[in-house]
């Protein structure tokens, strides 16, 4: 088994394993703060919303050979900036019931995945649906850990309309962090 499987068979356990505790409290970073950086990003997202995730490294190959679904959890303006290729924009705050009624059939076989700029509005929108969707999706269902950022800060590319993309700053705050995130090596 190669390192993705092995990686997606953990994550798959985890998934069918996974208890939806969110937990309370504000959000503790700053991304204009110079000192904090993506990792610390990641850590809390996936402190405040403990779902099964999938890092970009997993997630690659199977991008590459076809055998994922992705959600892009943005909106209309990031997506159109850049994002993975074949993705499928879905609203932030859509709800499960809307979800299976405009994707169900896209589910199955493959792993499911979804992604947003940092990992926080699909962590959200995988709380809100996971229960619902899980019978839908035997391979698992993932948040990219880091999204959108840790994707282009590890060097991987997006597409825009069969074009290179980019990934949206989000707003200026976001915006520091993906500069010092794409700037370190």
């Amino acid at each position: 088994m190669g390192a993705a499987a092995t990686i997606v068979a953990a994550a798959t356990a985890a998934t069918m394993a996974w208890n939806p505790v969110q937990v309370p409290g504000p959000w503790r970073l700053d991304p204009a703060d110079p000192r904090v950086s993506l990792a610390d990003v990641e850590r809390e997202v996936a402190r405040r919303h403990p779902v099964p995730d999938i890092v970009p490294e997993a997630l690659a190959p199977m991008l590459a050979s076809g055998d994922v679904v992705l959600f892009d959890v943005r909106t209309e303006e990031e997506f159109s900036a850049g994002h993975l290729p074949g993705a499928i924009r879905v609203e932030p705050g859509m709800d499960a019931a809307e979800f299976l009624r405009l994707h169900r059939d896209r589910l199955g076989d493959a792993p499911v995945v979804f992604y947003c700029a940092v990992g926080m509005r699909s962590s959200q929108m995988m709380m809100r649906t996971l229960e619902r969707i899980a019978p839908h999706a035997s391979a698992g269902i993932y948040n990219l850990r880091g999204g959108i950022f840790r994707w282009t800060a590890d060097g991987r590319a997006l597409v825009r309309e069969g074009a290179p993309g980019q990934a949206h700053p989000f707003d200026e705050a976001w915006g520091q962090l993906l500069g010092r995130s794409v700037a370190r090596p």
